[in-house]
């Protein structure tokens, strides 16, 4: 492979390898949620966030009904270089902290149909390494954010039956960057930032059946979206060179230069199954089954206005589940405690695949919160979703032949508070 071959196929793949083919699920959309570690999403109706988790058990609220929330989520990457074959700080610490409001209103239209809406956060990813790590070449900064606006309705076929559907304006938005490795022009490191927007359809659909005054069952189904993103490439730090080739010299500017960007983003669809049962009047146990697409990043596509060839990158993610049981127990009418834990597994099949930019591995989470009647009209939930700090490997050469090698330490807390109130 030539020289000028090389460094653009190093460029493109590497951008999009490690880019948005690691975009990952926000773990909860509510707080009631989180405290019962995610275990009644498809059976729970305990305020509006049922819009989110299954739209069919609005028919549960009663009434009208408004719930605001915000989770504080603090994130912990800890990297520990193993013989990585390029030069820079070896172990690096990464921190953040996100803010997430999330919002949500119910309405009963009459006797047999209710309306909802949604505004939440389904998909997130943000960490930052700088420019001095030893992985920049494969990743200095990843951020993706996503934003759902949802109306949805639900019907009363029955007395034991519900029904719902809903649609989601989904709005998307990221910047991505890295170093490039120009030393073989005895100049030091480039950058490149890609970043690009969109707005994408989907829907969600959702039921939920009595089977006694005791046990329900849920399900609820969210469909993937296509995010075609529109933004730009832009490149800081290229050395002003010329490099011989067979049809003249190539100027480096004239390859690296800013230009219009396209890419295509596919968010996963997901299926949830639940049960819930009383076992006594205060107590109750859920589960929850939850099935995540993400195979659908086989291979993702970047396309440049400017002189730089597309790029199809295979990425290889597998379809995940998730396994979740909780309790809630009433203490007294007004007081109920609730916990749970979950088992999640990772989509990343390989450390050769694993990326800097998500670090994933299979994780065990669990949940602990409560609810406290204020009063009649009014509850408020806290909550807190603690998942265990988890080991894995990285082993990934780009297309450059710079390989990171060595392992990351992952661990991530929610902090969540909710109010709800009865309108």
């Amino acid at each position: 492979m030539s020289l000028q071959k090389l460094i653009i196929t190093g460029l493109v793949a590497g951008a999009c390898n490690t880019a948005f083919a690691s975009g990952f699920a926000l773990s909860g959309k509510s707080t009631s949620g989180l405290g019962h570690a995610l275990s009644g999403t498809t059976v729970m109706a305990d305020d509006a966030s049922v819009v989110y988790s299954n739209p069919a058990a609005m028919r549960d609220l009663g009434g009208e009904t408004f719930t605001a929330l915000l989770h504080v989520i603090n994130t912990n990457v800890e990297f520990t270089n193993d013989a990585s074959n390029t030069t820079g700080v070896d172990n690096k610490t990464v921190q953040n902290d996100h803010f997430i409001p999330t919002f949500y209103y119910v309405k009963p239209l009459n006797h047999e149909v209710s309306f909802g809406l949604g505004v939440y956060s389904p998909f997130g990813l943000g960490i930052e390494y700088g420019d001095d790590w030893v992985g920049r070449y494969h990743s200095t900064n990843s951020s993706l954010r996503t934003i759902n606006f949802s109306p949805a309705f639900a019907f009363s076929p029955s007395d034991k039956l519900n029904l719902g559907f809903g649609v989601d304006f989904q709005y998307a938005e990221a910047e991505l960057s890295k170093a490039l490795d120009f030393s073989a022009f005895g100049a030091a490191d480039g950058s490149n930032t890609l970043t690009g927007n969109s707005w994408a359809l989907g829907y969600s659909l959702g039921l939920t059946y009595d089977l006694s005054e005791a046990t329900r069952l849920g399900a609820s189904f969210h469909s993937s979206t296509r995010q075609d993103m529109e933004g730009t490439s832009n490149f800081e730090g290229v050395p002003t060179v010329s490099i011989p080739t067979a049809i003249g010299n190539l100027y480096l500017p004239s390859y690296y230069s800013d230009s219009d960007a396209s890419l295509t983003l596919m968010l996963p669809e997901s299926l949830s199954l639940g049960i819930r049962h009383a076992v006594t009047p205060q107590l109750e146990v859920m589960a929850d089954y939850t099935w995540m697409r993400w195979s659908r990043y086989d291979q993702t596509q970047v396309d440049f206005s400017n002189y730089l060839p597309t790029s199809i990158e295979k990425n290889g993610w597998k379809n995940s589940n998730r396994y979740a049981i909780g309790m809630n127990y009433r203490m007294r009418d007004n007081v109920q405690l609730r916990g749970g834990v979950t088992f999640d597994e990772s989509p990343v099949p390989s450390e050769e695949l694993r990326s800097p930019r998500v670090p994933d591995t299979d994780k065990v989470s669990v949940g602990l919160g409560s609810k406290v009647g204020l009063s009649k009209a009014m509850d408020v939930d806290v909550a807190i979703f603690y998942t265990l700090p988890a080991s894995t490997d990285i082993n990934n050469t780009d297309s450059q032949g710079h390989t990171l090698h060595g392992s990351f330490d992952t661990q991530t807390t929610y902090l969540s508070m909710q109010l709800s109130w009865k309108l």
